[in-house]
């Protein structure tokens, strides 16, 4: 599962891609880069508290 490296929200989504790489689009922040987070789907993104 993706999720976007500042919102930490999974509504992100590819918009371009080829030749200089794939390029994604946050549609919660509006984000956009081709940097993004990988997590497991039963991975939480937020931190626990203990």
């Amino acid at each position: 599962m993706l999720c976007c490296p500042v919102c930490k929200s999974r509504e992100i989504f590819p918009v371009a891609g080829g030749y200089m790489g794939q390029v994604y689009l946050c549609k919660n922040c509006k984000y956009r880069g081709s940097f993004v987070l990988e997590v497991d789907d039963d991975e939480k993104t937020e931190p626990e508290n203990p």
